[in-house]
This record gives C-alpha cells, structure tokens and sequence, in this order.
C-alpha cells in the first residue's frame, strides 16, 4: 500500500511544531520543553502535536533526527573531495560555526541540550561523529603527523568546536561564531594532527 501523501496543511502545521520545539529548547532549554509551551509556541491546542507524533518523546527524537540530518548532509556537501586533513578539519568547523550563525536554535537542540534530548548511541545521535571519522581516516595525514582519534582525542576535538557556539548561546562571546573557525581550526589540529614520536 503507498504511503499516504501529507496535505500541505498538514505539512505546514507539523512544520510549525517542530520549529516551535526547536526555539523552546534552543532559547530555554530542555527542562521548559512542555508539550503544552511547545503547543503555545506553535499556535496550536496540545491535541494537535499528538496527530503528528505518537509522544513527546518521538516529537524529540524525530526533531533531534531530522537537525542532525540535514548538519550532517551540509557537512558532507561542504567537505566532499577535500583531500588534505587540515583543510577538512577547517571546513568542517566553518560548516559547524556557519550552521550556528544561521540557526543557533536548532545548533543548540541538537549540540548543545543537556542532557541529550535522545539516547546517545542512537543513530542520529552518533551521525555527525561517524561522518567526520570515517571522513578523516580516509586522508592522509601531513608530513610529521599523525591522526590520533582516540577516544579522548575526539572528546576534546568535539569540545573544541562545541565551545564557542555555547558560550555565544550563553551570551559569553560576541557572535558571529564563523569569526572563531580559524583559531578553533588550530587548536583541533593540534588535537587530532600531533606531531609523530
């Protein structure tokens, strides 16, 4: 049986939902994420979030997924063909940081809530991760180099790159945090291309 086709109503209603969820979070946080805020934010009654998603937690989860799609896929178009890891590293913050200036809501959903909206060895959780390794680990390092993701290697890469879009967030650092993309690029080479033993 095909699946039944969404009416542009229906759309545009389901669309209001989840950007309304997406600026309850990113502006207030998890904890204030009531399906009844999100309704208001929406402009709809709370039984209408219910005709598009089966609990609060899929509406979370299915909005969680479908950010940290579309930040994957721009990554991906971003970064495709780069062949020296240096390079890569830096376009994939300028990415990052690019994606933060022009939705820092929907950055903040996805990168920032904690704790995470969804459990994090899902999928969509893990994309981005599993996109920038197996990305990297396919160039060769520069002359002197080596590529080290270890474990606390890429927890501190993903520190790095997350520190300034929080703290803009957070009303610490002046924005816009494309202006931060070549120092954090630095600083994550550092990380991830120390110098051979």
């Amino acid at each position: 049986m095909p699946a039944r086709k969404e009416s542009p109503t229906r759309l545009a209603t389901r669309r209001r939902i989840v950007d309304a969820a997406i600026k309850v979070v990113g502006e207030s946080g998890l904890h204030e994420a009531s399906v009844r805020t999100i309704a208001r934010e929406a402009g709809c009654n709370e039984a209408v979030i219910y005709h598009h998603f089966d609990s609060k937690n899929a509406m979370q989860e299915e909005v969680f997924a479908e950010v940290a799609i579309e930040l994957a896929d721009s990554r991906r178009r971003s970064t495709q063909g780069e062949s020296d890891p240096r390079a890569f590293i830096r376009i994939w913050i300028e990415e990052s940081y690019r994606f933060y200036d022009e939705r820092p809501n929907a950055f903040a959903y996805t990168l920032l809530a904690f704790p995470s909206i969804i459990d994090i060895a899902a999928d969509p959780y893990t994309e981005n991760s599993r996109l920038f390794e197996s990305s990297i680990t396919a160039l060769r390092p520069p002359v002197g180099r080596r590529l080290d993701l270890t474990p606390v290697a890429f927890s501190a890469f993903r520190a790095a790159v997350i520190g300034p879009p929080r703290d803009i967030h957070a009303g610490v650092l002046e924005g816009p945090a494309l202006r931060y993309a070549e120092p954090v690029s630095k600083i994550a080479e550092a990380i991830l291309l120390p110098p051979l033993v």
